[in-house]
């Protein structure tokens, strides 16, 4: 039998899934097997196809998802942490100025010495040191304050005067007398208070208008006689442009005077010196009520109660004239 040579047949051209003409990239199966419609049987080996596992969002750099978990705890945990080592820094950086600062404040106490006194205390201060270190000037038998003093009273006319101590007292009575003067015409309840005059003290060479005398009982004697006036060496005394302390009454006041001896010591200044500016006697205004400082409580109180000021709270405190 005759064996018949049929034509080829032509071969059957699967679909790829590519395009035509389209070579596919090295490594790639033209023809993939078709995909069996039941799953192999167990160890079917290299055949077989595992499923595709797709592996989780791990959170990476370049994912949009939000980080959440464990580690977005541990962020925030660290966060936390160096925002509170922060604020322990700067509390102590704080602290630590605090400390510098005060440190240095007391060491610049300390440094500079007792705190100085205010602006007016110094003034007069100074004023007096300048008083203390100019030497008086002996005229007759008086040994005159030297220097100026400061200015008494804020308004009115500006009235000079001088203070000058009997030599043979010395500095035993009469060294601070001066001083005193001033400070009795300065007080705010002095005469200065009426607010139309001012006072001040100047040296022997300057003119004054009248000039306060602190002399023994037999010199104070002597003086107030040589104008007219009794005194039985025993009061003080003012004559035109001469007010006239004794001593005696200086150093003990009179007895039955029933205050402390700065009281009576005022009181003598303010009394002449007001004198001098034109204030005669007056007399007390009722028991228990105080004594006018131009009654002549040296002779007694007469049931007042002593006072050595011109000016009590702020008004003019006067009695009764008598002459």
């Amino acid at each position: 039998m005759t064996k018949t040579n049929s034509p080829p047949r032509a071969a059957t051209k699967q679909p790829t899934g590519f395009p035509e003409g389209f070579l596919p990239p090295l490594g790639t199966a033209a023809d993939p097997p078709p995909r069996p419609t039941t799953p192999p049987p167990p160890g079917s080996g290299a055949d077989s196809e595992s499923p595709v596992h797709t592996p989780p969002n791990t959170g990476s750099a370049d994912s949009e998802t939000p980080t959440t978990g464990s580690g977005a705890d541990e962020s925030i945990t660290t966060r936390t942490y160096r925002n509170r080592r922060r604020a322990a820094v700067l509390v102590f950086l704080v602290l630590a100025v605090i400390v510098l600062v005060l440190g240095q404040v007391m060491r610049d106490r300390k440094t500079a010495g007792p705190a100085l006194p205010p602006a007016a205390a110094v003034t007069k201060a100074s004023v007096r040191h300048t008083i203390n270190k100019v030497s008086p000037v002996a005229v007759g038998g008086f040994a005159v304050a030297g220097g100026h003093g400061p200015v008494l009273g804020s308004a009115g006319t500006l009235r000079r005067f001088k203070v000058a101590v009997e030599e043979r007292i010395g500095r035993a009575l009469g060294g601070d007398f001066a001083d005193e003067v001033e400070r009795v015409l300065g007080d705010p309840r002095s005469w200065t208070a009426g607010r139309d005059l001012r006072l001040q003290r100047v040296p022997a060479s300057a003119r004054a208008e009248f000039t306060v005398y602190l002399a023994s009982a037999g010199t104070s004697e002597k003086m107030c006689a040589g104008g007219g006036l009794r005194t039985e060496a025993f009061t003080s005394c003012r004559l035109p442009g001469r007010v006239i302390i004794n001593s005696a009454r200086w150093a003990a006041a009179v007895p039955g005077y029933d205050a402390p001896l700065a009281v009576y010591r005022a009181y003598a200044i303010n009394h002449e010196v007001g004198h001098q500016l034109g204030h005669g006697h007056e007399a007390c205004g009722g028991r228990g009520e105080p004594a006018p400082v131009m009654m002549q409580q040296t002779y007694g109180l007469k049931g007042c109660v002593a006072n050595a000021w011109p000016y009590l709270r702020g008004k003019r405190f006067a009695g009764n004239p008598i002459d």
